[in-house]
């Protein structure tokens, strides 16, 4: 619980620096007229959604006959427990 709410003040305080800029001033409060605002800052860049661009397969028996038709090496990323390693 406490690395939840440790991890939401983080996003808060880089939400608000990200916002306030080099002005200084504090970030808008979110409310109706705010939200564009909000949304613009806390939106990823193109260049950070790039892997979006990746025709990734969610299956292991396709990946399997698209590297062996392709001749190339296959990475299987395996992983236990919570994703953020709250465990």
């Amino acid at each position: 619980m406490t690395r939840w709410i440790s991890a939401g003040v983080v996003a808060m305080l880089l939400s608000a620096t990200a916002l306030s800029g080099s002005s200084g001033e504090p970030p808008p409060t979110l409310h109706g007229r705010t939200h564009a605002a909000w949304v613009d800052v806390l939106r990823p860049e193109k260049e950070q959604s790039r892997w979006l661009e990746i025709p990734w397969l969610s299956s292991f028996g396709e990946g399997l006959q698209a590297a062996s038709r392709q001749e190339m090496p296959l990475l299987l990323w395996v992983m236990n427990g919570h994703p953020l390693g709250c465990t």
